[in-house]
């Protein structure tokens, strides 16, 4: 099994190259939608070459039959299965076998959520001409480069602080920003100038006397009822939950990362170990000292199940999910 990046998959398919199976995983949802509308563009099956399935609903016994059915006027038969993560436990035992042995004449895709608590059994199963394709969480270098791409396409010029100072306020989950990038197309419509710093911060639901980084600093201190205040108002000026939840989910991480290098004794270094300046970095451990090491763990954690919860179909309120997380980590013990 080989192992790729989204990028080095798209490069493989404008190549026209395939493999037996590609196993397309990661948390990074909208991405893997994206890949597969991009191999339908490069591709162009026709309908009785390509299907989509749902593992959940689909038999799979007769999924993998259609992957082992010769493709017809074409070299290739594409079958994707979505939601492998919700198979049940016969049907992934039919798919495990087929892994050991797929067919040459198909391209199974696979798309998979796996919950974290969860052990994936598919990895292992790949065969060495199968490729397992990283959906994860994109770095904060990477966003950059994502939403400057999308929007170079579009023809909007952008400054650079602005970009970062957008990953920073909203996160890097891709929906939030192909939403963002799609609103900075409509504003920067006819105005032949770059994006800039202001206009990040005004695009983003803050007012320009606004301090767009209140609430990590709110959650840093564990100041409750200004952290309780400042993802209020954050939500009410339409900001979205999933960048809320990235902003205190960052700054948590950040004092974790501060918290393990002091206790360390990593000395002066530090700071640039945690790619912070010293005084960003005397500034979280101040923070960092209001936290035990276990209440951070412990927050990182339901940081992660209320990003599940909100990429999920459940009911749940999202501001009221953000509001729960930000209380409980403030004032919680």
């Amino acid at each position: 099994m080989q192992t790729l990046t989204p990028k080095a998959l798209a490069e493989e398919w404008a190549k026209n190259k395939t493999r037996p199976v590609y196993y397309l995983c990661g948390e990074e949802t909208a991405m893997k939608e994206a890949a597969l509308k991009r191999l339908e563009g490069l591709f162009r099956p026709e309908s009785f070459n390509f299907s989509v399935r749902d593992a959940e609903t689909t038999d799979m016994a007769q999924a993998l039959d259609e992957a082992q059915t010769s493709p017809m006027l074409a070299e290739v038969r594409f079958v994707a299965i979505k939601h492998v993560e919700k198979i049940k436990k016969e049907p992934l035992k039919t798919l495990l076998a087929y892994l050991e042995d797929p067919c040459p004449s198909a391209c199974l895709l696979l798309l998979a959520d796996w919950p974290r608590e969860k052990s994936d059994p598919i990895p292992a199963a790949l065969t060495a001409e199968c490729a397992l394709v990283n959906f994860a969480p994109m770095s904060q270098g990477q966003a950059v480069e994502h939403m400057n791409s999308m929007l170079l396409a579009k023809g909007v010029k952008t400054d650079g602080e602005a970009l970062e100072l957008l990953i920073e306020l909203l996160g890097t989950d891709s929906v939030t920003l192909d939403g963002e990038a799609e609103k900075i197309v409509l504003y920067m419509h006819g105005q032949n100038r770059v994006f800039s710093p202001e206009d990040a911060i005004a695009l983003a639901g803050f007012a320009r006397a606004q301090n767009p980084f209140e609430l990590s600093n709110a959650v840093g201190g564990r100041r409750a009822a200004q952290a309780a205040q400042a993802a209020q108002s954050m939500l009410e000026a339409g900001t979205e939950p999933l960048g809320l939840l990235s902003q205190v989910s960052r700054c948590v991480e950040r004092l974790l990362k501060v918290k393990r290098l002091t206790a360390a004794g990593e000395g002066p270094s530090a700071c640039y170990q945690a790619g912070m300046s010293p005084g960003q970095y005397h500034a979280a451990q101040r923070d960092a000292a209001s936290y035990t090491e276990d209440k951070l763990l412990r927050s990182l954690r339901r940081c992660l199940e209320a990003e599940e919860l909100l990429k999920s179909s459940s009911k749940r309120d999202p501001g009221l999910v953000v509001r729960q997380l930000v209380h409980e980590i403030t004032a919680g013990k």
